[in-house]
């Protein structure tokens, strides 16, 4: 299966080491680079070196389980908008990076406006932990009272059990699973793909926290998101895409 995958953040919310965890944990890459490093992957133009910033949207291919990845890095950035818009139209999920110390930021809105406007599902990390002034559960209050009331709190390897608290859940968001509980109980399967479907559809958003600097919660948090998400394309249809970049060697 082949998903193309999204990130956005306000700058400086550690996205670039997030993306450095990520690339790094597939095998993708062989050693992490860090911004102040001068020596991210996906940050590899000198404009970005000298700044520190992602200026152009980026994208790297990676293996999981199986699956393959297209992922795609946006600037952070709000003078770079439009290049990190242009980059959504292909994206088939988002992650949304979010700092446990500054929590929901002005471009942070902007983000995820655009990414509800062209109706991409979209996962939420929030990320330095480990910071001082830290603070991710009222980081995700705000995310609930800002964002959405769909978001579920998710900091566990993902397992066929489900605990009861995300049974009820992703149940109150769907009237048939509903009645099935009431009836029938819990399928374990069941729930699973109604999660799935929920997420693709935009009704459930699953958010995780840790720190993508010292690797907590990253490899847990693919993990899920591999689980978790799906693709479907026609295989016999005519060849189409959508040019969002064009580079000059």
């Amino acid at each position: 299966m082949k998903k193309t995958i999204g990130l956005f953040a306000h700058v400086d919310a550690g996205k670039t080491t997030f993306a450095e965890q990520v690339l790094y944990y597939t095998k993708s890459i062989g050693h992490l680079g860090r911004v102040d490093h001068q020596d991210a992957f996906l940050d590899s133009h000198d404009i970005e070196k000298e700044r520190g910033i992602t200026v152009f949207a980026d994208q790297a291919i990676m293996s999981l389980h199986g699956n393959t990845y297209y992922l795609i890095d946006t600037p952070g950035h709000v003078d770079f908008s439009a290049e990190m818009e242009r980059a959504i139209q292909v994206m088939d999920y988002a992650i949304l990076i979010l700092s446990a110390v500054e929590g929901i930021e002005g471009h942070t809105e902007t983000v995820w406006q655009l990414l509800r406007k062209h109706q991409v599902p979209t996962f939420l990390f929030i990320n330095k932990i480990d910071r001082t002034g830290a603070d991710a559960t009222r980081v995700l209050t705000e995310i609930r009272s800002e964002l959405s009331q769909d978001v579920y709190e998710w900091n566990a390897p993902l397992s066929e059990s489900m605990p009861d608290e995300l049974i009820e859940f992703i149940a109150e968001r769907d009237e048939t699973l509903l009645m099935h509980y009431m009836d029938q109980g819990y399928n374990a399967e069941l729930w699973l793909d109604t999660m799935r479907r929920l997420i693709q559809e935009g009704k459930l958003f699953i958010c995780s926290s840790g720190s993508a600097l010292h690797n907590l919660g990253v490899t847990d948090f693919i993990d899920a998101l591999d689980q978790l998400t799906i693709t479907k394309y026609e295989s016999k249809a005519p060849f189409a895409g959508i040019v969002y970049k064009i580079r000059h060697a």
